[in-house]
């Protein structure tokens, strides 16, 4: 009986220990509406309902405009850069589901120095936005405070319809069969095939055409520019006949004959087994914290 208590307190114990390194992960968000809009966890709203209601209407219908599911996150909570970005994309992976097409943006409005804001994208979302992102921050910064500085609302509701000006932007792009994106953290490539969003652990084979299609071009070029110096150096005006190097007035030939003067035998061993052995390296990589979803993610993140 002593053994069971024991062996209960030292299990409890032990999750207690366990709950800090658990907490990077398994913090996401719950019991909100699986739907585009503002989620404000500063409060900065909480006695300006109608601004929020507009707010809340403006991305929700800029959602249904660009077929995207849209989240804006004001931040009231402190979360290192890395902690950001996993909350963001577990956040969005939790309300939509993984791989859907949507932008989840995390305003960070905890006071803490420096301010760290964070878009990730998912699905097509990821094509449209993430070589766009620092212009998208760029358009921002006009609007939202310093780290430090005194946090006006009418100014961070203009920064909320600027960024949704930027969404709509940046969104006339169409992705091409040579777009794909590798997620360095999930290990994973997204592309579209036959107009069909794919997330995969493998290489596409565009991967592979594209630099082999640069190579050609590089050695086609280095190869005609060699050509065409030699041909400029070496220039053979007359005939390469070796009669133009001997005077018939002093040479004369009364008599010709061929002799066999000796005969060369050589022998080479030729192995008629082939065979080849080697070795292949591995690698791996671990330890820091991980996403709760497996979702494919794109994005970045900004400090002010």
């Amino acid at each position: 009986m002593i053994k069971r208590i024991a062996s209960f307190i030292s299990a409890i114990f032990l999750v207690i220990i366990m709950l800090p390194t658990m907490n990077v992960s398994a913090e996401m968000l719950t019991g909100y509406p699986e739907e585009s809009g503002l989620i404000d966890e500063f409060g900065l709203y909480s006695e300006d309902t109608a601004t929020f209601e507009q707010l809340d209407s403006l991305i929700k219908k800029k959602g249904d405009e660009l077929g995207l599911n849209l989240i804006v996150f004001i931040a009231g909570k402190h979360r290192s850069e890395e902690d950001t970005m996993i909350f963001a994309d577990d956040s969005y992976d939790e309300i939509f589901g993984e791989d859907t097409d949507g932008v989840f943006y995390y305003l960070d409005l905890s006071g803490y120095s420096p301010a760290t804001d964070w878009i990730s994208t998912s699905g097509k979302a990821v094509f449209y936005y993430d070589d766009n992102i620092d212009g998208i921050f760029s358009s921002l910064d006009y609007y939202l405070p310093a780290s430090g500085s005194d946090i006006i609302p009418d100014d961070i509701s203009q920064a909320i319809t600027e960024y949704t000006n930027c969404l709509s932007r940046y969104a006339d792009t169409n992705p091409s069969f040579f777009d794909v994106h590798y997620d360095e953290f999930k290990k994973t490539y997204a592309y579209f095939k036959h107009g069909e969003y794919v997330v995969s652990d493998h290489k596409p084979l565009v991967v592979y055409f594209i630099p082999f299609c640069k190579s050609l071009l590089a050695s086609s070029i280095i190869s005609l520019i060699i050509y065409l110096i030699a041909k400029s150096r070496y220039k053979f005006k007359g005939t390469t006949d070796p009669k133009i190097y001997v005077s018939d007035n002093l040479t004369r030939f009364t008599e010709k004959q061929d002799i066999f003067i000796r005969k060369d035998t050589s022998r080479t061993h030729i192995d008629t087994s082939s065979g080849s052995s080697g070795h292949r390296s591995s690698g791996h990589s671990g330890g820091g914290s991980h996403h709760s979803h497996s979702g494919h993610h794109g994005g970045g993140g900004h400090h002010r």
